[in-house]
């Protein structure tokens, strides 16, 4: 059994226990969240044995084997640096920190560390996507030219819906950071290659809402983003993500390459089409996909944890870290941190932002 601990309630509760509850080998001893009753709530209704009174006294529980770190954005780097220092196995979540120079100095303390220190890029280990990082490494679309990846939900266009850190940019909220970090990083998944260009926009979609207390208040983080960037070897990505849709949640993308295309919908899954075939329409199918993801009964992001979570917990308890080797380590975070640091930087000055090895960001928080 692997002994874990989980800070956060939110994220923490949702995605991973409700993950972990369901495997063999995962045992959710401890639990802290922004109060230690919200702790012992969560704690009593989820049959969770330690309800800590801070990350801190969670990270300290002797016999842990893994701490999850699902708090706000805002504490990443705090929370972090304390289970690194505690010689702790730790799975983070994304992004990262808030700030380049955070994660500069996370990986300095990682690289002196054997234990296990992971991004939660879920979506690396999900087999549609994996399925098309085999296909794109296969040459089977020969030169890719042009990716378009696209994500949407409904959550942020009710105007009465409670306020939240979420809309805050000093706490580190917006769709830039929470959906954004994923799909950047799986665009640099995917490809490999050098980042040269960044041109960003960012929109609020719904600038006031009221408070708790029924105040007025400008909401500070975008609810919809979009950037075009411009990889190495003459390769075109489109990204965007909105919270604020009206319509139905949504995850699709389209690879282009001279001798093939790739199609993925939440409704018609991953559809090929190779000019050998005569562009011929053509369903992949994928093994190892659970029914919940089949039958759309989850998202494909909290979905895609158990993929995750598997070989995660496996390679604590047999010390087989080349079960990890896909996962989104810390110089992955650093990478995605200039990319969306660059995003921001481009929507509020309008203007095109070079990336390379010299690439200072100056993201205020």
């Amino acid at each position: 059994m692997v002994n874990i601990g989980i800070i956060g309630t939110g994220v923490g509760i949702r995605t991973y226990f409700n993950t972990f509850k369901n495997l063999e080998n995962a045992n959710v001893v401890a639990i802290s969240g922004s109060s230690k009753e919200k702790a012992e709530k969560f704690a009593e209704e989820n049959n969770i044995k330690i309800a800590c009174k801070d990350y801190k006294e969670l990270i300290d529980l002797e016999d842990l084997d893994l701490v999850c770190i699902t708090a706000p954005n805002k504490y990443h780097y705090e929370y972090a640096k304390y289970c690194i220092n505690a010689n702790k196995n730790m799975i983070l979540e994304k992004p990262a920190t808030m700030k380049i120079e955070e994660s500069i100095k996370l990986k300095s303390m990682i690289d002196k560390s054997d234990k296990i220190n992971v991004i939660n890029h879920q979506l690396r280990f999900n087999p549609y996507l994996l399925k098309a990082k085999e296909i794109i490494e296969q040459g089977l679309l020969g030169r890719i030219y042009y990716i378009n990846i696209h994500q949407q939900s409904t959550s942020f266009s009710n105007k009465n819906m409670k306020w939240t850190w979420s809309l805050e940019q000093k706490e580190g909220g917006g769709i830039r950071l929470a959906m954004g970090s994923h799909l950047v990083d799986l665009i640099r998944f995917w490809l490999k290659k050098e980042i040269l260009t960044v041109k960003g926009n960012m929109d609020v979609v719904i600038p006031k809402r009221l408070d708790d207390n029924g105040n007025v208040k400008e909401v500070t983080t975008c609810s919809f983003f979009s950037a075009n960037l411009n990889f190495e070897d003459n390769i075109t990505v489109n990204c965007s993500a909105t919270c604020s849709a009206i319509g139905k949640n949504e995850f699709n993308f389209q690879i282009y390459g001279e001798k093939g295309e790739l199609h993925f919908d939440l409704e018609n899954k991953l559809i090929a089409y190779f000019i050998k075939e005569k562009g011929k329409k053509q369903k992949i199918e994928v093994a190892g996909v659970t029914r919940e993801e089949q039958e759309n009964k989850i998202s494909i992001f909290s979905g895609s944890f158990i993929y995750y979570a598997k070989p995660l917990l496996y390679a604590i308890s047999n010390g087989d870290y080349n079960l990890l080797k896909n996962a989104s380590k810390i110089d992955d975070a650093i990478e995605n941190q200039k990319i969306l640091d660059a995003i921001r930087e481009s929507a509020s000055k309008g203007k095109i932002v070079e990336l390379n090895s010299g690439y200072k960001s100056n993201i205020e928080y």
